[in-house]
């Protein structure tokens, strides 16, 4: 095992059982190789919300649906997923297409949180919930821990701004999407109180938030009406 693998693990706090499914989880698809990691990402993806829902229902028992639902919304972002990616080592380990690092040998976020989920997966099941539990919690506990109100997303924000205006509700549309099928970059525009903003990211969910945020930022700087 190299050094890489080994500050991984560490940083993981998990030693498996069944090696090869550590090493497929650090298979990402642009290898396009049988084993990749997409369906333990998958995985990972549901596990990671079941284990977070869970935590926080049980720091927030008497707390509203829709502001657990804002708060689990964040803890599994792909941003955080990213993060937490990062944090463990994980662009040093995870295997891909040498086309997918840019400058400075960087990996895009997308992979990092894929990378991360898949791991996550394979840590389900390698060990089980109680095993994958104990990872991810010891994990997102700074982030658990310092979420100490219930965000409102950029959308949800932005529909309330219309509302309170009494304007139409805002108005989503696709531009385009770009890059390959594995990793796409979705461009979404979104228009309400007369002022268009576009937005990217790696999913539609992301792209919309990207660009309620740079709406929001131009509504605040031309106080439109």
């Amino acid at each position: 095992m190299d050094a890489a693998l080994r500050q991984f693990l560490a940083a993981l706090d998990y030693s498996f059982a069944d090696e090869a499914l550590l090493h497929r989880a650090l298979c990402h698809a642009s290898l396009d190789v049988e084993d990749d990691n997409e369906h333990l990402e998958f995985l990972g993806d549901r596990v990671l919300g079941l284990v977070v829902a869970e935590e926080l229902l049980a720091r927030y028992p008497h707390e509203k649906e829709g502001d657990l639902a804002r708060r689990q919304a964040e803890l599994v972002s792909r941003r955080i997923c990213a993060e937490i990616a990062a944090e463990i080592n994980l662009d040093t380990v995870i295997r891909c297409d040498p086309g997918q690092r840019g400058d400075g040998d960087t990996l895009a976020r997308n992979i990092l949180a894929n990378g991360c989920e898949a791991v996550l997966g394979a840590v389900y099941l390698d060990g089980g919930l109680q095993a994958a539990a104990k990872v991810i919690l010891a994990l997102w506990r700074v982030r658990l821990d310092a979420q100490t109100a219930a965000p409102i997303d950029a959308k949800t924000e932005l529909q309330e701004l219309a509302m309170k205006r009494k304007h139409a509700t805002p108005a989503y549309q696709i531009v385009s999407q770009t890059g390959p099928a594995h990793a796409p970059t979705f461009h979404v525009s979104v228009t309400v109180l007369g002022v268009t903003a576009q937005g990217e990211g790696a999913s539609r969910r992301l792209a919309e938030q990207a660009a309620a945020s740079k709406c929001l930022h131009a509504l605040a700087e031309g106080d439109a009406p």
